[in-house]
């Protein structure tokens, strides 16, 4: 044989032994079906949270309708960051009482707006406080009905401030 078929049916011979290979890494096995994300043990996907304690699931009113078999420890997010007064509602806010826990959720809704990014614009220390002072008011008895869920907008960024005199 000449060099130039030698040539021909060695690469024939090499292309004919990377197919199958093309089709393993094709295949579904190899794609990410589980688009999360992970962050100081938070899971966070798109309509959900998972956090230590439960998932939050964020998202329409639709959506969230659409939730079955949420535990206690569970909790439903309007996901109104694309209204004009960008905002997540937290129903049943009220259940969670423990400090940490509330930073954990603050945090993963926090990154939740870093990975799906609209005009939501709020601090760490705003939301948290804003949430402390709804549970407080909760506890009290003070406007049950106003105070069972927490309305973290825009236009509270600087309501629930501590001013030092």
């Amino acid at each position: 044989m000449n060099e130039k078929k030698k040539r021909i049916i060695k690469k024939l011979t090499l292309f004919s032994s990377l197919i199958p290979l093309l089709f393993v890494l094709n295949s579904s096995s190899f794609k990410k079906k589980d688009k999360s994300f992970y962050r100081n043990g938070l899971k966070i996907s798109k309509g959900k949270i998972e956090y230590s304690k439960g998932v939050i699931y964020i998202g329409s009113h639709d959506y969230l309708d659409s939730i079955e078999n949420i535990n206690s420890s569970d909790l439903l997010a309007y996901d109104g960051r694309e209204d004009n007064d960008p905002n997540i509602r937290l129903y049943d806010s009220f259940k969670i009482r423990n400090y940490d826990t509330r930073e954990e959720i603050i945090e993963g809704l926090l990154y939740y707006e870093e990975l799906y990014p609209t005009d939501w614009n709020r601090t760490k220390n705003s939301l948290s406080r804003e949430w402390t002072a709804h549970n407080f008011a909760h506890i009290f008895g003070f406007k049950h009905h106003r105070t069972t869920d927490v309305d973290l907008n825009n236009a509270d960024e600087m309501v629930y401030r501590i001013r030092k005199y």
